[in-house]
């Protein structure tokens, strides 16, 4: 029976029930009842002559009324619904309008603030590099002066050229310039003193000239420099202290300073040479216009550099003393602008830093200043991407100075002077103090020097960017869709209300039919029966799919059945057949190989962030969660609720997933540690019937089989990294959902195991709202706008701009996360003098320059034993809840800012970076958690003695794995891309200067002590270590672990060697126990870092051919510079197939028999046994395709 015919039969019953009960009534009336006969008779004689009985009558008159009163009833309801129509149409519009511009406007917002924040930490990374370039430059006028024996004034810096060259390409300074302070009574021997030395000049074009051909100049300088240098030294210097004077307004001539006028500060050495040559030698700077404020600040106040004004550059003394015409301006991003006419109206300032007598002495005696040229607008290049446009910087200065610059996407446009910002945006604006990067505890402005800051505004053009007509378009078709729903209503009551009139006349007819054929019980227990029938059908049929879903509504529980003795469970299953479904299986790619260099812990960590991402958007999606099998995620729609767009939901499910994951591993890659933010999804998804059930027993679980399970398996499998791939039949859905434009073929056909040749698709929609978050709205909602995105089977390539925003932001990652390793031990060693009652930082009495004085090699620290504390009965540092530990601000931000510099001083090389470094602080502690919490020594306070003992040590004393982690972090700083016997053979300065032993290592240990003895860093210091003996300990430990990387040194691995007998052999020794357990310490200390420094060959294949490729190129790169000798590609697979024998291998067993490290050591042993067997079999395979990679990569 269809609808039509039901709804007449309801209604026929419905009026039949209404004139059965009128009927009925006459029927028992007292005043009829002795009649009855004779109305009976009436009825029937009328029936057969055509007329109408009185029953006839009253049944037509209820009908009537019946009639009249619903359609009186429904004609109030008709209004009603029209006005609520048409206002909810109104509301809704008017809601969709404000809503989608307040989400608009938020969107812009926070893109906005976004940006504003990148920009706020890049100027302040650009700021610190100035400073750093500035003051070490003067660190190494004063240290070069000490070691060569030379008094202020009279001191000349050899490798000037190449020193300041190092310093311009870390800052982008236009120039630096040395100029001694010069007194009256030491006029005529400094006058005598330049002209005698006036050779660095020649010295400095040898410089530039043998930088430019080994490629490693600064970036950024013209080939035509070479020419200019060519010519340096062929005008002869002024044999006197002058200053600069104009003749008819155009000749520049050098006029002697008058006698008895000082002091004076000649220009001495500057980088690069200006076209002028030697023009510009003892220049008198004091006569700088507006800049001898700065001077006298810097020295008498400041006592470390300060900005200047922006001055006018082209004033004749200035101009005489530095040549602004010839310098190239350097591009952040490593371009150069051959013609700078365009460049002299731009702003730019001095960075003024003094040079003291003493090195490392705020306190000691000014005797020149280092001078930076400064040009603003290199610092304002790459604050934001390529196709961000229209940000607004105005650069202002204390000293009443105001630039505005434009952001056009990498590449900023200088405005004008003034503050030209749109006043429209005032309210946007974000305040940058530049200077409080310098000055942290500066609270008021003080004469002598400009405290430069920022502000950043938007503008109508950044807004416009931002924006779409999104609410504009979805408030329109809101409208329309009202109207035309209100339309609709109105032609459908039009029809309805035929249709009923229709049906009323025919329910008055068959009324009276039924009326003479049954009574009214008669009728009444049909009319009950047929419902009663109707009721039990639908039971029946939707019994098993309540069950069913009341079983999944009901959390999975209370399904457990007592077993039957034959038929093993007393009921039918709940299991059902649902032929529309679409099942998504998602696997976290990478995943197998980053868990294999992690803590337990951590790798739940990282499961269940994903995981509960997951599950929110699964329960706004309307998406059912299957389950989870390790790193894969199981999902289905269409099941156990029907779901006609089934395909299109789990779509828009795997979307959201993709971008949830891209977000979150970015943030937990500064917890997690390196490589997490590398993480992604890999997804298959297939649409068919599956069977649902409940699989009954101890832990009841909901479950789906079937072949569509199969496939969706076998299509997540044969997907790629970062990708959502769809089977055929997904495909087809989508399509029959106006989606096509969703979906790409992919152009290869994948081969699946059981199914063959399968043609897939490739998800590629996106919403072009710009939001990059996933969207949680239900699927019962109107689709976003969606764009089809063009599909490349190969990604992109980035282009530089790009490429170095995303090495920023990962090392910005790395940063955070090395500095909070760090910042977790202090917590822990702050936590141990708290219950130990010790102090919980030094006071600064302890001589800390007994290491920095020169002729001293680190090598020669090498120690042999190095003794550690002995037992402390104290608690335990790690029953605190470290949140509750309190260290100050400024020992947090100096832990940072030390972490940022470490991370700067690592150069850009393949292999040895900072990414490196990072991989192998994770490693250490890694083994340092084995160490402290080993699995065969219960940790508790009546083991705490035989947990010390078990370790030697290492576990009570926090300082060492401080020592350690930190060793790490910085063994390889500074590092040239080349082995110690490469430095050597080339002759090298730093070869020279540590004697040809251990050449990076005694470098990487010095630049990286040296840094943090800085006075900016002495909170931090007293916090590492509080006495004498802490921190002879602490050097001590540092030189031994850094040194022990030197793998290659004969004479070191020998005495490795000789320490491991004489600690571990079985041989009774004569030492005493604390000796031994001390001796045992260090050299499980040295191989510490030595497995965690190849800790790669020890982990995960994957992790393996990653690090082995980058040192590869490395090599190869090398080589073709001619650093090598050797092309690597012809001995690498047998080099390391040696390697794994000789070093490796035994490496791997010494971490097993020193005991120490539980599990870890059997899984170091057994991945590298593994590697070594899998690189024998496909080694040379690899080894042909990294060749090809090298080659591509053009060294």
């Amino acid at each position: 029976m269809d609808d039509e015919h039901k709804d007449e039969t309801n209604a026929l019953r419905s009026h039949d029930e209404s004139c059965s009960r009128s009927h009925n009534d006459y029927s028992n009336s007292s005043d009829y009842d002795d009649d009855a006969d004779d109305s009976d008779l009436w009825d029937s004689q009328s029936s057969a002559n055509g007329g109408n009985s009185p029953n006839d009558d009253v049944v037509h008159s209820e009908v009537q009324q019946l009639s009249r009163r619903e359609t009186r009833a429904i004609r109030a309801w008709r209004v009603f619904i029209l006005l609520l129509i048409t206002c909810v149409g109104v509301g809704v519009s008017v809601g969709f309008w404000v809503i989608l511009s307040n989400e608009e406007h938020d969107r812009y917002m926070e893109s906005y603030q976004t940006f504003a924040r990148s920009i706020q930490d890049t100027t302040k990374f650009y700021v610190n590099n100035l400073h750093h370039a500035t003051r070490d430059l003067a660190q190494t006028i004063t240290v070069s002066s000490l070691v060569r024996n030379q008094t202020f004034p009279f001191v000349s810096v050899g490798l000037f050229e190449t020193l300041a060259r190092h310093s311009l390409q870390q800052s982008a300074m236009e120039a630096l310039l040395y100029s001694p302070l010069v007194s009256d009574g030491q006029r005529a021997e400094w006058e005598q003193y330049s002209v005698a030395h006036q050779d660095w000049i020649a010295a400095s074009q040898s410089q530039y000239m043998q930088v430019s051909s080994t490629g490693n100049g600064a970036t950024g300088t013209l080939q035509s420099d070479s020419n200019v240098y060519t010519e340096a030294g062929s005008v002869p210097i002024a044999p006197y202290i002058w200053s600069a004077t104009t003749t008819n307004g155009s000749a520049t001539l050098r006029v002697p300073e008058p006698a008895d006028s000082g002091p004076y500060l000649p220009t001495w050495m500057v980088s690069p040479l200006p076209t002028s040559g030697n023009f510009f030698v003892n220049a008198n700077r004091f006569n700088a216009p507006m800049l001898h404020e700065q001077y006298y600040f810097t020295a008498g106040v400041a006592r470390e550099g300060v900005f200047s004004h922006v001055p006018d550059l082209l004033h004749e003394t200035t101009k005489a003393s530095i040549d602004f015409d010839h310098y190239s301006h350097r591009e952040i991003d490593g371009s150069v602008k051959a013609d700078r006419a365009s460049d002299k109206g731009l702003p730019h300032a001095m960075l003024i830093e003094p040079v003291f007598d003493t090195p490392n002495e705020k306190t000691a005696n000014v005797v020149g200043y280092v001078e930076g040229v400064v040009l603003w607008n290199h610092y304002m290049t790459g604050l934001v991407p390529d196709g961000v446009n229209g940000i607004c910087c105005v650069l202002q200065n204390s000293c009443g100075q105001s630039f505005t610059f434009t952001l056009t996407g990498s590449k900023p446009e200088y405005v004008g002077v003034g503050d030209l910002h749109e006043s429209a945006y005032d309210g946007t604006a974000v305040y940058v103090p530049l200077y409080d990067y310098i000055y942290p505890n500066a609270t008021q402005q003080l004469d002598g020097h400009c405290e430069y800051y920022m502000t950043i505004y938007s503008s109508a053009e950044f807004e416009e960017q931002a924006t779409t007509n999104l609410p504009a378009v979805v408030t329109a078709a809101a409208a329309g869709l009202f109207a035309l729903v209100l339309l609709v209503f109105v032609l459908y009551d039009c029809f309805v209300e035929r249709r009923n009139s229709i049906l009323l006349e025919a329910a008055e007819k068959s009324h009276n039919i039924l009326s003479s054929l049954f009574p009214q019980n008669v009728r009444e227990r049909l009319f009950a029966e047929q419902k009663e029938a109707e009721i039990l059908a639908k039971q029946n049929d939707g019994q098993r799919a309540r069950n069913l879903k009341g079983y999944i509504d009901g959390g999975m529980n209370g399904v457990v059945e007592e077993a039957d003795d034959e038929m093993g469970y007393k009921g039918k299953p709940i299991a059902d057949l649902f032929s529309e479904s679409t099942v998504l299986f998602a696997d976290i790619a990478g995943f197998t190989a980053w868990s294999s260099q992690r803590e337990p812990a951590q790798v739940f960590t990282l499961l269940e962030t994903l995981y509960r991402a997951f599950d929110e958007i699964a329960t706004k999606r309307r998406v059912f969660k299957v389950e989870t099998i390790g790193d894969c995620y199981v999902a289905v729609t269409g099941v156990p609720e029907p779901q006609k767009e089934h395909a299109v939901i789990m779509c828009r499910f795997a979307r959201d997933m993709m971008v949830s994951t891209r977000s979150l591993v970015k943030r937990l890659e500064t917890t997690l540690g390196p490589d997490t933010g590398d993480l992604d999804m890999r997804v298959g998804i297939h649409s068919g019937p599956v069977t649902a059930g409940v699989l009954r027993g101890e832990r009841s679980r909901f479950q789906l089989f079937g072949d569509t399970m199969n496939t969706a398996s076998r299509t997540e499998s044969t997907g790629i990294k970062g990708k959502i791939q769809l089977s055929q039949e997904t495909a087809d859905h989508l399509i029959g959902s106006g989606k096509a434009h969703w979906i790409a073929q992919r152009s290869d056909k994948v081969v699946a195991k059981g199914k063959g040749e399968m043609t897939t698709y490739w998800l590629v929609f996106a919403s072009s709202g710009g939001s990059s978050g996933p969207s949680h709205a239900n699927s019962s909602e109107q689709d976003p706008q969606e764009t089809k995105l063009e599909v490349e089977e190969e990604t992109a390539p980035k282009t530089d701009a790009q490429q170095a925003r995303v090495a920023t932001e990962k090392t910005s990652r790395l940063v955070a996360w090395n500095a909070d390793v760090l910042l977790r031990l202090l917590k822990q060693m702050v936590a141990r003098r708290k219950l130990q009652k010790l102090p919980l930082q030094g006071n600064g009495t302890v001589d800390e320059n007994v290491y920095l004085q020169d002729g001293n090699l680190i090598i020669d620290e090498v120690k042999e034993i190095i003794t550690l504390p002995t037992y402390d009965t104290h608690g335990n540092a790690d029953e605190l809840d470290l949140d509750q530990v309190e260290i100050g601000n400024d020992v947090v931000e100096a832990l940072f800012d030390y972490v940022s510099n470490i991370a700067a001083l690592y150069r850009n090389n393949p292999f040895h970076n900072f990414e490196h470094a990072s991989h192998v602080t994770m490693s250490v502690t890694k083994l340092l958690s084995r160490i402290v919490a080993p699995s065969d020594i219960e940790y508790n306070q009546a083991s705490g003695k035989s947990l010390h003992d078990h370790t030697y040590g290492i576990t009570n004393d926090l300082l060492t794995q401080f020592a350690c982690v930190y060793s790490a972090l910085i063994h390889d700083v500074d590092h040239s891309g080349v082995p110690n016997a490469q430095l050597v053979e080339e002759k090298s300065q730093l070869a020279q200067f540590y004697k040809s032993q251990s050449v990076a290592e005694q470098n990487s240990v010095d630049l990286s002590w040296n840094l943090l003895m800085e006075q900016r860093y002495s909170a931090l210091r007293r916090t590492i270590y509080t006495n004498e003996a802490e921190f002879h300990r602490f050097r001590k430990l540092v030189v031994n672990s850094v040194m022990a990387t030197d793998i290659v040194d004969k004479e070191l691995k020998t005495l490795r060697n000789k320490r491991w007998e004489a600690a571990f052999s079985n041989i009774e020794s004569v030492e005493s126990i604390d000796d031994v357990r001390n001796r045992k310490a260090t050299i499980v200390i040295e191989h510490l870092i030595q497995a965690s420094d190849v800790s790669h060959t020890m982990q995960h294949w994957h992790i393996y051919r990653k690090w082995n490729e980058r040192f590869f190129f490395e090599c190869f790169r090398a080589w073709k510079e001619g650093r090598s000798a050797q092309d690597p590609s012809e001995s690498w697979y047998k080099g390391e197939m040696g390697f794994y024998d000789f070093y490796i291998i035994p490496l791997a067993r010494k971490l097993k028999d020193c005991g120490v490290f539980g599990v870890s050591s059997e899984e170091y042993l057994n991945y590298a046994q593994r590697n070594r067997k899998e690189w024998e079999a496909r080694g040379e395979e690899v080894v042909q395709e990294m060749i090809l990679k090298a080659k591509e990569m053009n060294f």
